[in-house]
């Protein structure tokens, strides 16, 4: 079994991120996870536009972004926190690699407020950051306002890793001693209520991810690399997500500025 053309492109990009020893992207079994995220970004956004990555953590998308031709503006709301104490551990990377296209701040230390003038950016992406306002005290719908006034018109907002309120993953993690879970987690309803009261369109809404991905770095270095077992596990994701649609992880959702 061989990767297809589109996973040689994600291959690629997340053996650069493991050489650069960002944890999560230590095996491919793990760092598939984003694949979803790289390809449903790319179908909304056009190369070369500026985009956000908001709440950026150690700069794994940011790479992505400017690998594929974007000018990403990186922004942590802390230099370092419980999930990315390095703060972005590879901007010193990123900056020498991709120059004038990069950009990297850290907040001031208010929760809500971005440092960027209004319509500044094509596109902003949290992957992983909305579901987390409230614990820096911050909130959702002040953050989702902040990020529609820095959109251009029509820009876009897509939103990742956002927690599903009945994911089975979650359940089970609440219940384990110091096991990582989510404070806050989401449903649809809640999902059209930010983006209405935000003043945001949404056009897109979907679960994804179904079975765990962290877990999967205890496997034999063979194992956790190889297309077959790479692509059978992304398969019977999927397949779990199907027949057992309301206990998912994680939702996307993408947005628009519509005026």
């Amino acid at each position: 079994m061989h990767w297809t053309e589109t996973e040689n492109r994600w291959v690629e990009v997340n053996q650069t991120l493991r050489d650069l020893k960002l944890l999560r992207f230590e095996n491919l079994a793990t760092a598939s996870q984003y694949w979803i995220v790289y390809e449903k970004f790319l179908n909304y956004a056009n190369s070369g536009v500026k985009v956000l990555d908001w709440g950026c953590g150690d700069g794994h998308f940011s790479y992505f972004l400017l690998n594929q031709g974007f000018k990403a503006e990186s922004f942590s709301v802390n230099s370092g926190d419980a999930y990315h104490p390095e703060g972005c551990k590879i901007a010193e990377f990123l900056t020498s690699q991709f120059q004038d296209a990069f950009n990297f701040q850290v907040s001031s230390g208010d929760p809500v407020h971005l440092p960027y003038e209004d319509a500044t950016f094509d596109a902003v992406v949290s992957v992983g950051v909305l579901e987390h306002v409230r614990q820096e005290g911050g909130d959702e719908l002040k953050s989702l306002k902040e990020i529609r006034r820095i959109l251009k018109n029509n820009g876009v907002f897509l939103c990742f890793h956002f927690p599903n309120q009945y994911s089975w993953v979650e359940a089970l993690a609440r219940r384990i001693p110091a096991k990582h879970h989510h404070l806050y987690r989401f449903t649809k309803k809640d999902i059209r209520s930010l983006n209405e009261a935000a003043g945001l369109m949404l056009e897109e809404m979907q679960g994804y991810a179904f079975l765990p991905r962290n877990e999967l770095a205890r496997l034999p270095e063979s194992l956790k690399n190889s297309p077959w077992f790479v692509k059978s596990y992304n398969a019977l994701d999927q397949f779990f997500y199907r027949v057992l649609p309301p206990f998912f992880q994680n939702y996307y959702f993408i947005s628009r500025k519509t005026d």
